[in-house]
């Protein structure tokens, strides 16, 4: 309603009124890409997360700074504080982590699912139907559900550095079972023809995704949650996920 707005315009104001110095803060995107999510083109990156990030500089004091790193290596450098926002990750992933970081409010969800090709067919109700097999994931991804199940040999994690080497793997069968996100999923069957007759299984991870700040800059929670929910409150945030159906 118009006065809603008009109270998180109020808020936004006062935040930048005593948010303090602005900052440039290093956000970052995962080598290869997880499209629709970051999309690279000649090495520009675009996507979900940059169009996020265009809008949240236009709402926030700060400046963003893409840093472009294998995920694994992501997590290192957030523990270093090298890295200062992770976008689109969830508490439950980053058990795992020495720095856990602080988070922002949910703005989006996502779901991680189960594919292989049509020969390959399983259903998937809990980690025991995995057992014995081989499941491609990309490394530094983490899977509560299944993660001890990985640790204890009972399913063998294959780990790979992004979604579209694990596909690549399932296309010459050296991998009979990813993990890998729903909307990824979409996007490179929609993008790569081959990729059309791989099957969509259940889902093995559903959850609330947030963005994970740097202790060392907790300070801008207060600012980039406002922006957040106005961009969820204007239909903003919905219209960027939707232009990447």
């Amino acid at each position: 309603m118009w006065y809603q707005h008009y109270v998180v315009v109020i808020l936004l104001s006062a935040i930048l009124s005593f948010s303090g110095k602005a900052e440039t803060l290093k956000v970052a995107l995962y080598t290869g890409g997880n499209p629709p999510y970051t999309i690279f083109e000649n090495n520009q990156p675009s996507g979900i997360f940059i169009d996020i990030f265009d809008n949240l500089s236009k709402l926030t004091s700060h400046k963003f700074e893409m840093v472009v790193l294998p995920t694994a290596r992501v997590l290192k450098e957030f523990d270093y504080g090298l890295v200062d926002i992770e976008p689109g990750v969830n508490e439950k992933w980053r058990q795992h982590v020495s720095v856990k970081g602080e988070y922002s409010i949910s703005y989006s969800s996502s779901s991680e699912v189960l594919v292989f090709k049509p020969e390959n067919m399983l259903v998937v109700n809990s980690p025991e139907d995995l057992y014995g097999k081989k499941v491609g994931i990309v490394r530094g991804y983490s899977y509560p559900l299944y993660d001890k199940a990985f640790d204890d040999l009972k399913i063998y994690r294959i780990e790979n550095v992004s979604e579209i080497n694990l596909l690549k793997q399932l296309m010459i069968d050296r991998l009979s079972y990813i993990f890998i996100g729903y909307r990824t999923m979409l996007y490179y069957q929609q993008q790569i023809e081959p990729y059309r007759q791989f099957q969509i299984g259940d889902i093995v991870s559903q959850v609330a995704v947030k963005m994970r700040i740097h202790p060392s800059k907790a300070h801008i929670l207060p600012e980039l949650n406002i922006a957040l929910q106005q961009m969820i409150d204007n239909g903003e945030m919905q219209a960027i996920h939707d232009k990447y159906k």
